[in-house]
Formats: structure tokens, C-alpha cells, sequence
């Protein structure tokens, strides 16, 4: 299996529709792939019209959810800087970015659950 570099799958991960589709394609052609093989790399991808109703991916939402990216408080570059892990909310499945510092209690902006990770 083909691993794609953590700067290409942030990428994509940014990007939506076609520009999420052209960038997926020009990766592709560097790993001898299609965009849609990378694509199917990405969590919650499911191809148009390969719609499977017997199961719920809770990570297929993440398209039409809110993103919680903007923070206008003064300190919140330097926070942005601190970030250093990424986690999934146990409650919701949302995305999270956390510094490494443990343990860490978390109240996640999707859901308000609060948890703490030791690890």
C-alpha cells in the first residue's frame, strides 16, 4: 500500500470538491495512482454513487460539519503553534488537534464532552 506524505494528506484533508479532486489526481500521478485511489485513502471517502446504506460511517458527516478553525482571540496563533497531535472525539468523531502535553482535558467543540487523555 502506497503512503502518502503527512504535507499531501493535510492537504487534501484543506481542500474540498474539485480542487480536492485535481490535487488528489496530480498526488496520484507521483505514487503511480489514480486520484481516486488516493482519495480513498482519506477517512469518510466514499466514491459517488457507491452509496452503502446497511452501514454508518460516523466520519462521512465530516464534509457538511462546521469547521472550528477560526479563533478570533489574541492568543490563538500561539495555540495553533502548540498543536502537535491529532485525535478523534471519543463521543462524536470529530477531528482534534491537541499539543502533546499529558494529560490533557479536552472539551470537544462539536459535541461539549468533555475528556481527559493520558496517553
Amino acid at each position: 500500500m502506497t503512503i502518502i506524505s503527512p504535507d499531501e494528506y493535510e492537504l487534501l484533508m484543506r481542500l474540498s470538491g474539485q480542487e480536492q479532486n485535481l490535487q488528489a489526481a496530480s498526488i496520484g500521478k507521483k505514487h503511480g495512482l489514480t486520484g481516486k485511489q488516493i482519495l480513498s485513502m482519506l477517512p469518510g471517502y466514499m466514491a459517488p454513487g457507491n452509496s452503502n446504506n446497511t452501514s454508518i460511517n460516523r466520519n462521512l458527516a465530516t464534509a457538511n460539519r462546521p469547521r472550528f478553525e477560526y479563533d478570533p482571540s489574541p492568543d490563538a496563533s500561539q495555540r495553533r503553534q502548540e498543536i502537535s497531535q491529532a485525535i478523534t472525539c471519543p463521543s462524536c468523531a470529530a477531528e482534534l488537534g491537541i499539543p502533546s502535553i499529558r494529560p490533557i482535558r479536552v472539551t470537544c467543540p462539536q459535541c461539549s464532552q468533555e475528556h481527559t487523555f493520558y496517553e
